[in-house]
């Protein structure tokens, strides 16, 4: 993908590698797979669906699709697409770090030695080509510090529903929400507040990189 001087002259390619990377993501989700696990699997029916993971790859999906088409059809992006966007970095930036940090031998990896092309694409190639791929052809309009509080809104309403649904299924769908593998309640709220700040933090920084890199350069 080149970056051109104007929008009117990115290139069709583009689109196609979006759209590729699109279809990527989705056979790494297999969502067509989650009720042909074994029932006592972690990513059995909807528990697969509730993964802050798949969700954050959905988005992104989402993101690209949208992205693709706006270049096809050379019509610039509205307004909330830099919203929808932005959260797409933001939530796959975190998925990344997390799966880094927290999950490394957790039931959603449990054998790191052993390359998975499906954990790879979902937990590592995926935040690193969205977060290149923003950075090379950012937004055209900035974000500015308090727009940016509008992306915590998603994960917060993930948390609220992982914790009701954990009440009526019993399941979790990391560890380190579950107050039984993190020494009680307090343990999982020292978690939630760690990775609270790291979504402040990080949704500041793409909100200040997007208005030093914005420019007309892109569709969207």
């Amino acid at each position: 993908m080149i970056q051109n001087s104007n929008s009117s002259s990115v290139k069709w390619p583009n689109a196609v590698i979006l759209l590729l990377m699109a279809l990527l993501t989705i056979f790494a989700i297999s969502p067509w797979s989650a009720w042909s696990f074994d029932k006592n699997s972690h990513a059995y029916g909807w528990n697969l669906f509730s993964y802050f993971t798949i969700q954050s790859n959905f988005l992104a999906v989402i993101t690209y699709v949208l992205a693709a088409l706006y270049i096809f059809k050379r019509q610039a992006a509205t307004n909330w697409f830099r919203y929808l966007r932005g959260g797409a970095v933001l939530y796959m930036t975190i998925t990344g770090l997390v799966a880094a940090t927290l999950l490394q031998g957790a039931e959603v990896n449990a054998t790191p030695e052993v390359f998975d092309w499906k954990n790879f694409v979902l937990h590592e190639f995926g935040p690193l080509f969205i977060v290149l791929w923003w950075l090379m052809w950012p937004s055209k309009s900035p974000t500015t510090s308090s727009q940016a509080f509008v992306w915590l809104i998603f994960p917060l309403l993930w948390t609220i529903y992982t914790f009701i649904r954990a009440q009526l299924t019993g399941w979790y769908p990391y560890p380190f929400l579950n107050p039984e593998r993190v020494g009680g309640w307090m343990g999982v709220a020292i978690y939630v507040f760690a990775i609270t700040i790291g979504f402040l933090i990080i949704s500041q920084l793409i909100a200040w990189i997007s208005r030093v890199r914005a420019n007309n350069h892109t569709f969207y």
